[in-house]
C-alpha cells in the first residue's frame, strides 16, 4: 500500500510544482532556478523543498514550449546562470491553470470533505 500511495502522491505533487514554478517566476520577474526553489521553500514555511531533479525538467519542459523565455548570463558575470521568465503564452497559460486548479480543488473538496 506504501508504493501505492507513494505513486499517487508524486503525480498529484507534479502538476502543482509546474504550477508552482511559474508562479515563482511569474512573482520574482527574471530568476533562476535556485532562486525559484527557495522562494517555494520560503513561501510555504519550509514545508515544500522542491529537489534540482523536480525543477529543471520542468523549467526545460516550459522554455520547449515557449512558456518561458530563457537565456544564460556572460561568464564575466561570475557563475553562469540561466535565468527564465513568462513569456505572453506563458503568462496566459499561469491564469489558465490558476483557475483550473481552483475548481479542481473545489471539485474534490465537495467530493472528498462533502462540501457543498
Amino acid at each position: 500500500m506504501d508504493k501505492i500511495r507513494e505513486k499517487i502522491n508524486r503525480e498529484m505533487r507534479s502538476g502543482i510544482y509546474s504550477i508552482l514554478i511559474l508562479k515563482a517566476i511569474e512573482d520574482l520577474g527574471e530568476t533562476y532556478g535556485y532562486e525559484i526553489q527557495k522562494y517555494v521553500e520560503e513561501k510555504s514555511g519550509g514545508k515544500m523543498k522542491l529537489k534540482d531533479a523536480t525543477i529543471y525538467p520542468v523549467l526545460r519542459y516550459l522554455n520547449r514550449k515557449n512558456i518561458l523565455y530563457a537565456y544564460w548570463t556572460e561568464p564575466g558575470e561570475g557563475v553562469p546562470r540561466k535565468y527564465y521568465s513568462l513569456t505572453d503564452k506563458g503568462k496566459k497559460l499561469l491564469k489558465v491553470i490558476v483557475k483550473d486548479y481552483y475548481e479542481l480543488v473545489r471539485c474534490a473538496n465537495r467530493i472528498i470533505g462533502g462540501e457543498k
